[in-house]
């Protein structure tokens, strides 16, 4: 592929920012321990190795900062890093904003839907180049579990 073939290129982190301070951890720690605490009581093992396993494998995801991904959009499909994911296979989009970062939800057909963020570019821009592409969707919201998910900055 050329550099003639690409419409829109930008560099994004793979999560958005969280700014996580003492409280948070605190809290987190607090909870956690609950748990394990009410698994050990109730002597629910399955349970107390899952918080166990929970805990550390949150630790080791945000321990190294998000990795940094390049997206581009092209005429024969969306270029996410080297992987080239033909328009065939996407079929509609829809952006969230956040505090501090706009993130699109790009729909696919059979495999899990993307997550981009829109890094130095603007929403404006990504969503006229998409659109030439897949269907924006304006009405769309994040689900519960999304919801949850950024209240809690997991």
């Amino acid at each position: 592929m050329t550099d003639t073939n690409i419409l829109l290129e930008w560099t994004a982190p793979e999560r958005p920012p969280h700014g996580r301070g003492k409280r948070w951890y605190l809290i987190a720690g607090f909870i956690a321990t609950l748990l394990l605490a009410y698994a050990l009581f109730t002597q629910a093992w399955t349970f107390a190795v899952v918080i166990v396993l929970l805990v550390i494998v949150y630790a080791l995801l945000h321990k190294k900062p998000p990795l940094k991904h390049t997206v581009r959009i092209t005429p024969q499909g969306l270029q996410w890093d080297k992987r080239l994911i033909p328009w065939s296979e996407l079929t509609s989009f829809w952006m969230l904003q956040g505090p501090g970062y706009v993130e699109i939800h790009i729909d696919r057909k059979r495999a899990p839907n993307l997550l981009v963020q829109t890094g130095d570019r603007t929403p404006i821009e990504i969503a006229a180049a998409l659109a030439q592409f897949i269907t924006p969707i304006t009405d769309r919201r994040e689900s519960i579990l999304d919801y949850i998910i950024r209240i809690c900055k997991l």
